[in-house]
């Protein structure tokens, strides 16, 4: 169980990073590009992006404390 509990951690942990950096991505883009377009639709896929991964957490059964 141990070692199940581990690996749930672990995979949590490369699914926050990867999205921290697709975050960082849409927000370089933002600086160079300087388009309002892209910077919008960056930032509304990330955050669709994101409420997915929550809910799919929730629907693994990962308690709000863990997330």
């Amino acid at each position: 169980m141990d070692k199940e509990k581990n690996r749930l951690y672990l995979n949590m942990f490369f699914g926050t990073i990867g999205i921290v950096l697709v975050g960082s991505g849409a927000l370089k883009y933002q600086v160079v590009m300087n388009d309002i377009e892209g910077y919008i639709i960056s930032y509304a896929g990330f955050i669709l992006t994101a409420g997915y991964i929550n809910y799919l957490e929730k629907k693994a059964g990962i308690s709000n404390k863990i997330i």
